[in-house]
């Protein structure tokens, strides 16, 4: 901004030596002088305010960043958990179109008459009340628990 400053006080220099100030032409270049003057003046405010703009959103977004690093912080602690959570789900491959199914381990359990189906085909492949896939599916969590 110095640099417009300067110019535009090397320009009135010139003017003035020219010795224009009572003629018709000498006029215009004042009063265009006085104009560059005050874009020079408006320009270096808005400058000014705009390095006072960037600083402040500069010190938003630091506080921004600190308030999610200890927000989410305590979220990525949770993160273990939830590998944790994947051991209660039992898959099984549909017999018809191999495609993986998985579901809530604690359907094994279940009293009531629960079907699983293959959301791809709508094959059962898991059904509750049978005794023998009972006991199949808690070996197959015994295989699941010593990996």
């Amino acid at each position: 901004m110095k640099d417009l400053e300067q110019k535009v006080a090397y320009l009135r220099g010139l003017a003035e030596g020219l010795s224009l100030k009572d003629s018709k032409e000498g006029r215009v270049i004042s009063e265009i002088l006085d104009v560059l003057g005050s874009i020079v003046e408006k320009i270096t405010f808005i400058q000014e305010e705009q390095d006072d703009l960037e600083e402040y959103v500069e010190s938003l977004d630091n506080d921004l960043a600190d308030l999610e690093n200890d927000f989410y912080d305590d979220d990525d602690d949770d993160d273990d958990d939830d590998e944790d959570d994947d051991e209660d789900f039992i898959e099984i491959e549909c017999p018809n179109c191999h495609e993986t199914v998985c579901f809530d381990a604690a359907l094994l359990y279940d009293n009531e008459l629960i079907e699983v189906t293959c959301p791809i085909c709508d094959t059962v492949v898991f059904v509750s009340d049978d005794d023998d896939d009972l006991e199949f599916e808690d070996d197959d969590i015994e295989d699941e628990e010593e990996e």
